[in-house]
């Protein structure tokens, strides 16, 4: 699953655990392998060229995934700001092992940890519907959630 779809749904999973920061990280380290076991994206490595077309779409990910995360971190209510920056950091933590490699030579976490994320991957050269649609809806999901959070937080008492 690209990782802004991954820090998407830490979006909902914060605003649903608002005020449990440490739950709300904890629930979206778990998103991630669920999410991960869903059919989406990943070039076949059999295939000359495979880790550059990979690459490149890692890095517009990536900067995506970032801009989101900024994004929701701006829009969200201050009562919500701080699950949701744990649930976001959570959902796409798991994936920090790719720019770690590249930028550094080497996975920050331990076996255990890399066989489980590995043996949740359900990648295809076929799932990129799959990534669109579950942005598409995660994202509009974000948005009414965030917005109708915002209205409740506008109201004036009474």
């Amino acid at each position: 699953m690209f990782v802004t779809n991954h820090a998407l749904s830490g979006v909902l999973i914060g605003r649903a655990l608002e005020g449990r920061p440490v739950t709300a990280f904890l629930v979206g380290v778990g998103s991630h392998l669920a999410l991960d076991t869903i059919p989406h994206w990943g070039c076949d490595k059999r295939v000359e060229g495979s880790y550059d077309r990979f690459l490149a779409a890692a890095k517009r990910d990536g900067v995506l995934g970032l801009a989101a995360m900024a994004a929701a971190t701006l829009a969200v209510d201050r009562r919500s700001r701080a699950s949701t920056v744990a649930a976001m950091v959570g959902a796409v933590l798991l994936d920090l092992d790719k720019p770690c490699l590249y930028f550094f030579g080497f996975n920050p976490f331990p076996t255990t940890v890399r066989r489980i994320h590995s043996r949740a991957q359900n990648e295809s050269p076929d799932g990129m519907p799959n990534e669109i649609g579950f942005g598409v809806v995660t994202t509009l999901a974000g948005a009414v959630v965030t917005r109708a959070s915002r209205q409740r937080v506008d109201l004036p008492a009474g």
